[in-house]
């Protein structure tokens, strides 16, 4: 995995650095001409990484892989948004972080920081989460994510979409004074998505390029929480 990620970043490197005017003659025409041939070599491949039309099984399971890796980084920042302690414009940045996590601008998301403030009746969000988290009194609160299992794999919804979900348990603890509170510890569905977006490449370029991100997290349907 680290080294197609080395070369991807080599092949986006190469394509900006012969996308530069470049300081030969103008009257080396040869020379100018495998430029371009190079440039257009470098831009297939990063078209062919990224831009495709379709994912293929392997692809897909990049991208799945990616989206655990997300839902580990949204428990991390959870962790961190909730330190009291925390620079207020540093707090900002990271609350934009989470958001820019899911495709939704304000996604389902069935966790609590209180204990029993959780109903399935009960409608929760990122920001009334992220609200309640204000609100608390806790030094800080630990979010971590752990038994990952695959619940349904990323498969085709649309030309232009590719849909899953992952099965996870949340704990949730506060911390105050030295003393640990069991806020939340229950099953979740963490529903994924594989889209295509413009993704900007420096320079005013963009490319219409995969992307996965969460899309909501709702509790384990019955049934499946083992």
């Amino acid at each position: 995995m680290t080294h197609k990620i080395i070369y991807i970043v080599l092949l986006i490197a190469g394509f900006f650095l012969l996308s530069s005017r470049s300081c030969v003659p103008d009257t080396d025409l040869d020379q100018e001409e495998r430029l371009k041939v190079q440039q257009n070599k470098i831009r297939g491949e990063i078209e062919k990484d990224f831009g495709s039309a379709y994912l293929f099984e392997d692809q897909l399971i990049v991208y799945g892989d990616k989206a655990r890796q997300k839902l580990l980084d949204f428990a991390d920042y959870l962790s961190l948004y909730s330190d009291k302690s925390m620079d207020t414009l540093f707090k900002q940045q990271i609350r934009d972080i989470l958001y820019s996590l899911f495709y939704k601008p304000d996604p389902l998301m069935q966790l609590a920081v209180v204990p029993g403030d959780i109903a399935e009746n009960k409608q929760k969000s990122l920001s009334k989460l992220i609200g309640s988290i204000i609100a608390s009194d806790y030094q800080s609160i630990i979010f971590s994510v752990y038994d990952l299992k695959t619940l349904e794999p990323l498969h085709r919804e649309s030309d232009d979409q590719y849909t899953g979900s992952i099965r996870c348990n949340f704990r949730i603890s506060g911390l105050a004074d030295l003393d640990t509170t069991l806020l939340y510890n229950q099953c979740n569905r963490v529903k994924t998505i594989v889209t295509r977006t413009n993704k900007s490449f420096g320079e005013g370029k963009t490319m219409l390029v995969w992307q996965v991100f969460l899309e909501e997290i709702d509790t384990c349907p019955d049934g499946v929480n083992n």
